[in-house]
């Protein structure tokens, strides 16, 4: 685990240390989930897929089209 300490600028900017980028291969331009957990700030690298690249089986159409009727229905929530 790395640990170092980052200060927070105008408009509320942190800059994310080189050492942990790197480790984590995180680079301009990419995305990051944050999350606040247990008086925590949690940055989670994400990758975004269009959806007219992805291509489902007819199985994976049908898990897809349950899980949104789940959530539209109430059942689950989005993460």
């Amino acid at each position: 685990m790395l640990n170092t300490l980052v200060r927070v600028k105008e408009k509320a900017q942190v800059t994310l240390p080189d050492k942990i980028r790197r480790k984590l291969g995180i680079e301009c331009g990419d995305y990051l989930e944050v999350v606040t957990k247990n008086n925590q700030i949690i940055f989670t690298p994400k990758i975004l897929i269009d959806k007219e690249e992805v291509t489902l089986s007819e199985e994976g159409e049908k898990k897809m089209d349950e899980a949104l009727k789940d959530i539209k229905e109430g059942r689950i929530e989005p993460a």
